[in-house]
């Protein structure tokens, strides 16, 4: 409906009433949240605006979608696609869709080429400013196959679960502090953060070792242990992802029973051609530096790719002077908060063969994190550490020190249509936490006054995964494989919070996918896991002021086994020529333990409270339905999706009750790792309008309920429920000038108060919300491009407190307004080539 009666703006059968409506329905959301005196300004606006509506209605769009050949024709990300005579391009987007804007009427031809297919041609029309949406399919070149098996290297359980797709342009449009706050936009995608250079992903209400990372093939480790411990990932090196929303057990372990993010492997360039980049960005909130470089080539299929990345940052500023800790109200001098400065560097290099037969890929990188605490954040706050030091740049104790040293071997073997994949890893997490020992009730006898290394873990990683794909006749797909993965733990600094652990996990699946009918597909799989932890005992004493022993801190030694088995039967079902598709999907999965879940014992160096594990725990189960639907028309697209979870014994970390206290200082109540049978459940709406061939509006929402059995009360750290807009303009492309565009951005956030929203740990968060904006553009000098980007961030310094923020354990509001700002210089070229007599 809305393809058809609504989007038709030419000039001659544009109707005022219909332009009217469009209007109103984008206007009375915004005014309603305003002021009185921002609605005369959006008034003003509303109708200056509307007075150009007439003469920019009078050109069209050519847009389509650019799908591969096979039957359930996935979309290409990243295709490019020429408009002639024109000779203007663009590229598909994170759906494989593309749109020409503001082209004048007549006859055009669409030139499609993407690495591994064919390059296809179909011919277009615009008359009366409209023209048919356009399905390119593109054909396979056989002989560059192996380039396609890795970049569709893709969950196996995409067709039936709700999955989002972006890749580095939405990244750079979107920047935050992290890649984990960098995909909040998304909807049911949220992160725990800590200031704004730590931070992990949530995934409707799920997170840490509820979910999966899997970068390049591997399994991203370290993220998983605390709030504090972010996601070990540079975002300048990112080029495509693939976020399952829903459980991913099946194929990469129990860890995926709340999502995977599947961080997938850069693209392989053209024989004989070479590319690279050069980026910069500044923020001013914490007068944040950064840049990255890179260079890549391949000469005769032998690739090579390097990247460095280095940003630098300053304490941040928030929009308050004050705030609020147990009765207490304590400064924030010059809106600044202490010692939350920081720096990051990152490296990669990746190097690999092209056949015919395959790709075998090698990558070496290092992630370095040096990041302060704010002062005020560690133990209880007092006014003379959130004193000014003068130098908002330096990183001072409490502070973490991060360096993650990943290699990482992956081989793709091709037989026919059928292919092998074979991913081997090797990670090595040192983190270091820096803390004074008498938050530790370590007598200064004991130990040398000048060491404030609190806590080191040294985790290393081995791990091997592999599955064979089988293509049958019948339109059907069958993946077996399996995984191991060995890590060890050591432990030192004059804190104690974990012994010296070693795990164990290993398991096989089998998924088999077939098209029962033309449209419709069903899959089932089944997996098996066996693991293993094994913990050492460890002793620590706790002293008075007067050096004598009060109490000590103990950790059990544990060797404990693991078995347990995981499946689910999913069904994808096109409708109306594949302009709508029903996704449905149901399955058992399961969680072992961790040992910072079984033996921890201590005071957790991020949250400052004090954790005690129990060694008792059980695997989870859980029980997980997950039902959505799509609708694609070429302006008018939506996605819903709802969810159920129910979870067995699920694992969570809550108050002693009735209330034990730590016997160390200034730790408050001990909290327990317990297990309880849990509901997460939840939905989301998403949906993209073209109401103008130049505008374009984006709505999600997004709601996640959890409930303790019981308890009667909510689990800790759900997300607050929200509402995103955006309304995006774009401009007609100039001989200079191209891709220009202007968004306007809105969040609002609802409270998280009540027995159905917060813990009994948790404090009440009251509702907010936020504005920005932002553009982006190519300036085309000659054959060199430059791409900037521009944003306002909290556009109005709006004070508020995020519920799953760190700080807002001690009522500190997050970043104030941000203007951010990015410049990207591509450049590409083809090695000379002698021709043959």
């Amino acid at each position: 409906m809305f393809g058809k009666n609504y989007v038709q703006c030419d000039r001659q059968k544009a109707h005022p009433q219909v332009l009217g409506i469009h209007f109103l329905l984008i206007t009375a959301y915004l005014l309603l949240l305003q002021g009185k005196q921002q609605r005369k300004i959006w008034s003003k606006l509303v109708v200056s605006t509307g007075l150009l509506f007439c003469y920019l209605c009078s050109f069209g769009q050519v847009s389509g979608l650019v799908v591969d050949e096979h039957h359930h024709q996935e979309p290409l990300i990243g295709a490019t696609v020429l408009l002639l005579p024109d000779s203007i391009y663009t590229s598909s987007d994170a759906k494989g869709k593309f749109a020409f804007k503001n082209i004048k009427d007549g006859a055009y031809l669409l030139r499609c080429s993407y690495i591994g297919f064919h390059t296809m041609e179909k011919e277009v029309s615009v008359v009366g400013g409209k023209a048919d949406f356009v399905k390119i399919k593109m054909h396979t070149h056989h002989e560059l196959l192996e380039t396609v098996e890795i970049i569709h290297e893709h969950n196996k359980q995409e067709e039936t679960l709700q999955a989002e797709h972006i890749d580095d342009q939405f990244i750079a449009k979107n920047i935050q502090g992290t890649f984990a706050q960098t995909i909040e936009k998304l909807p049911g995608i949220s992160s725990i953060n800590v200031g704004v250079g730590i931070a992990k992903p949530v995934i409707r209400g799920l997170s840490a070792n509820r979910i999966i990372v899997n970068h390049q093939g591997v399994k991203q480790e370290s993220q998983q242990w605390g709030n504090d411990h972010g996601l070990e990932i540079d975002q300048f090196d990112v080029e495509r992802v693939e976020i399952i929303k829903g459980p991913g057990s099946l194929q990469y372990g129990s860890d995926g029973l709340g999502g995977v993010i599947n961080i997938m492997p850069g693209r392989i360039l053209p024989p004989n051609s070479f590319d690279g980049s050069l980026t910069g960005v500044y923020k001013t909130n914490n007068r944040h530096w950064g840049g990255s470089a890179r260079f890549g080539f391949n000469l005769k299929d032998v690739f090579f790719n390097a990247r460095y990345s280095r940003q630098d940052f300053g304490d941040y500023r928030v929009p308050a002077s004050e705030f609020e800790y147990n009765s207490f109200t304590l400064p924030i001098y010059n809106n600044t908060l202490k010692n939350t400065a920081g720096n990051e560097n990152n490296f990669s290099i990746s190097t690999g063969v092209s056949r015919s037969w395959g790709v075998t890929r090698l990558t070496v990188s290092q992630y370095q994190l040096e990041a302060g605490l704010f002062s005020g954040a560690v133990g209880i706050p007092r006014s003379y550490s959130l004193s000014d030091d003068g130098n908002n740049r330096d990183i001072d104790v409490p502070k973490q020190e991060v360096t993650h040293l990943r290699a990482t071997l992956n081989q793709s073997i091709l037989f026919g249509e059928d292919h092998l994949v074979v991913d081997i890893g090797y990670q090595r997490n040192l983190r270091k936490e820096f803390s004074y020992p008498e938050f530790h009730s370590i007598p200064s006898s004991l130990i040398d006054p000048n060491n404030t290394l609190a806590l080191q873990l040294e985790l290393e990683t081995y791990s091997i995964s592999a599955h064979y794909e089988k293509h049958g006749e019948d339109h059907s797909r069958l993946i077996y494989g399996g995984n191991l993965q060995w890590q060890e733990n050591i432990r030192s600094g004059f804190e104690f919070l974990l012994p010296n652990f070693k795990t164990f996990r290993s398991g096989v699946f089998i998924i088999n996918e077939r098209d029962v009918r033309e449209n419709l597909l069903i899959n089932a799989g089944f997996r098996y896991d066996f693991a293993n932890n094994t913990t050492t005992d460890f002793t620590q004493y706790v002293w008075d002021s007067n050096e004598n022993i009060t109490d000590s801190l103990t950790a059990p030694i544990t060797d404990k086994d693991f078995h347990n088995w995981s499946a689910s039967l999913g069904a994808n079902l096109h409708l109306f020529d594949d302009t709508w598709v029903l996704k449905a999907n149901i399955g058992k999965s399961f969680r072992v333990p961790y040992p910072a879940e079984t033996v921890s014992n201590g005071i957790h160096h991020g949250t400052f409270r004090h954790e005690v594990g129990n060694p008792d725990l059980s695997s989870e189960q859980g029980y997980q339905f997950d039902i959505g639907a799509i609708m694609d028309y070429h302006k008018f697209s939506a996605n819903v999706a709802f969810y159920f979870n129910y979870f067995a014994d699920y694992i969570y970390l809550g108050p002693s009750f009735p209330a034990r206290f730590s016997p160390l200082p200034e730790a408050g109540q001990i909290f327990l790792y317990r297990q309880d049978d849990a509901i997460y459940t939840g939905g989301e709406i998403q949906w993209d309008w073209q109401v103008l061939p130049q505008l374009t509006w984006n709505q999600s929402l997004d709601y996640v309920q959890s409930y303790n059995v019981n308890t009667k009360l909510a689990l800790p750290f759900t997300p607050q429920p929200s509402i995103k807009n955006d309304l995006v303009w774009t401009f007609k492309d100039k001989a200079f000038l191209r891709n220009f565009q202007i968004e306007l951005k809105h969040e609002y956030h609802l409270a998280a108060q009540g027995r159905l929203r917060v813990d009994r740990s948790e404090q009440s968060t009251p509702a907010y919300q936020l504005w920005g904006v932002g553009s982006s553009w190519t300036l085309q000098w000659g054959k060199q491009a430059f791409d900037f980007n521009f944003q306002i961030q909290n556009l109005f310094d709006t004070q508020y407190l995020a519920h799953l923020s760190r700080y807002r354990v001690i009522n500190v509001p997050e970043q104030g307004r941000n203007f951010v700002f990015s410049l990207k210089v591509p450049f590409a070229g083809n090695f000379p080539t002698k021709n043959k007599m």
